[in-house]
């Protein structure tokens, strides 16, 4: 099922949760809603199920207007960050209970459920209360009590955020592998980019109730659409050295001179932001070849995390392991094309 949100707005009193916002989903894939506490991204989460009512804007599924609907009557799936199950019920009972509630008879749901609860692999938990299983096993639990409805849409709020590191990782990867049995449309809703990164196919970043990009992760993150996008996305995150425009390259404040292609045109003495990756640094080729000092250097395996001083700003640069280099070296320090960014220092606004 296709989902179209057409200038969706929510106000609670003179306060802007979310401000025209648009977007299609497309049927059947994973969309993340992504963004820092306070941007809006759960606010639409609750207008799409119709826990809350919207201020103005429109709500599709496929054709059907279902903007004021109630939330029974949408055919949506809702998973919560607190797993919200009945602890004096079983595993089986809570799974099914979508059901019961519906008046499936009891050998149907029965059956059902126990689909249900292979596909989230918690078979074999059925006589168990919820207080007897993990985290994890929880939110599968609260996953397939979501599911068994056949919902045309499932809606995810921070499902993973109780959960431990290792542990958050493991079930992202199964609620992708779930989604994707399942063909369901999703909507997943999160404030950690790796999580967005590592199981969307698209992701929407927003900020202060604004959408700032939409887009698959890959291009999100190799092309950020303003400032704040390049700044979202990215570990350890890109660094951001100030400058101004000089003969058609950036001055960097109290150090060399950066030349990069694309910037020719932009006006001489305008203030800009270099935003540079960690990957997209070159020791001694690539183009630029600024100098630097080397602050010190981690080791991490195949590879090194150099710290570098260029002017007066510090930048954090991946270099091979084979470079020998040591704190206090003097190096050429060269950039590659791909992950290097030019922003407007007042607008955030990409120019490069």
């Amino acid at each position: 099922m296709e989902v179209r949100l057409e200038h969706l707005t929510k106000h609670f009193g003179k306060t802007a949760a979310v401000e025209d916002f648009n977007a299609v989903l497309d049927s059947g894939e994973l969309t993340c809603l992504l963004g820092p506490s306070g941007c809006g991204k759960s606010t639409i989460l609750n207008m799409l199920s119709g826990i809350i009512p919207v201020t103005s804007g429109k709500i599709w599924f496929d054709n059907r207007d279902v903007t004021d609907l109630e939330p029974a009557d949408r055919g949506i799936g809702l998973v919560f960050q607190n797993y919200a199950l009945y602890p004096h019920m079983s595993v089986l009972e809570n799974i099914a209970f979508p059901l019961e509630i519906k008046n499936v008879a009891k050998e149907e749901r029965k059956e059902r459920a126990f689909q249900m609860a292979k596909l989230v692999h918690v078979d074999n938990y059925l006589e168990r209360k919820p207080g007897q299983l993990s985290g994890g096993q929880q939110q599968r639990v609260a996953i397939a009590r979501a599911l068994i409805k056949q919902p045309d849409l499932l809606l995810l709020d921070e499902p993973l955020s109780n959960l431990d590191a290792r542990l958050r990782i493991e079930m992202r990867e199964e609620i992708r592998r779930i989604q994707l049995e399942t063909g369901v449309t999703s909507v997943f809703v999160t404030h950690d980019q790796e999580e967005a990164m590592s199981i969307s196919d698209a992701i929407i970043l927003m900020k202060l109730g604004v959408k700032q990009q939409e887009a698959q992760p890959q291009e999100l993150y190799d092309e950020p659409a303003n400032e704040f996008v390049a700044d979202f996305l990215g570990t350890p995150p890109i660094n951001k050295v100030f400058g101004t425009i000089e003969d058609g390259a950036i001055r960097i404040d109290s150090g060399p001179l950066c030349k990069i292609s694309g910037i020719d045109k932009l006006p001489e003495g305008h203030r800009v932001h270099l935003s540079i990756r960690a990957e997209s640094f070159l020791i001694n080729g690539g183009q630029s070849l600024m100098e630097g000092d080397v602050i010190r250097i981690f080791v991490m395996g195949k590879e090194q995390l150099a710290y570098l001083k260029i002017g007066d700003f510090e930048v954090r640069a991946y270099i091979d392991s084979d470079q020998d280099l040591k704190a206090g070296d003097r190096v050429k320090i060269g950039l590659r094309n791909k992950g290097v960014f030019v922003f407007d220092a007042e607008t955030g606004e990409r120019l490069r």
